[in-house]
């Protein structure tokens, strides 16, 4: 009885502890050789979805046509052998909205990662491509983004967050502007 008690207990603090770091960090996702990944999930960076990025709205002609909004993510941390650097792979998730009735099925965007704070050889932004296809008649999707890969400081040598968001051209920049 004692036992069972034990591994009911054990097994509610590790569920808890594994959705706490799903909120913070990435899931580390076991690879073919468990040896190259990551196993501190607490060394993973944190993802933060800016505010003033987390959604736009492409148009063509003046008319909206869909709008993209960064929703989530998914991700993992490794040792990359090839290079000796430990690596941060995210795998953004899109919320594609169809705001008009129009034949368009194709929606291409743009999302960066960006790191702006810690040791200087972290620091930058690298932008990612995404394309998705929406059928004709459907409103509503999720997609997620092929992945974008940082390199990371050693886990526990710097506090390093990541931030997220999308890209919008001259256009729409200019259309979010008013």
């Amino acid at each position: 009885m004692k036992k069972s008690i034990l591994v009911l207990a054990l097994t509610t603090v590790l569920a808890a502890c594994s959705f706490s770091r799903e909120d913070n960090h990435y899931v580390v996702v076991s690879g073919a050789d468990d040896t190259s990944y990551l196993k501190d999930v607490e060394g993973c960076p944190k993802i933060h979805i800016r505010e003033d990025d987390v959604k736009i709205v492409q148009q063509e002609n003046y008319q909206e046509l869909f709008e993209i909004k960064a929703v989530g993510y998914e991700g993992f941390c490794y040792f990359n052998e090839k290079v000796e650097k430990d690596r941060a792979v995210v795998k953004p998730k899109f919320k594609v909205t169809r705001l008009t009735d129009s034949d368009v099925t194709d929606v291409q965007f743009s999302y960066y990662l960006e790191t702006v704070e810690g040791p200087t050889s972290f620091l930058g932004r690298k932008t990612y491509f995404a394309k998705a296809s929406m059928p004709v008649g459907v409103n509503e999707m999720e997609f997620t983004a092929d992945a974008g890969e940082l390199t990371i400081p050693v886990p526990g040598t710097y506090d390093l967050d990541i931030f997220l968001g999308l890209i919008a051209n001259a256009y729409d920049l200019e259309y979010k502007k008013k």
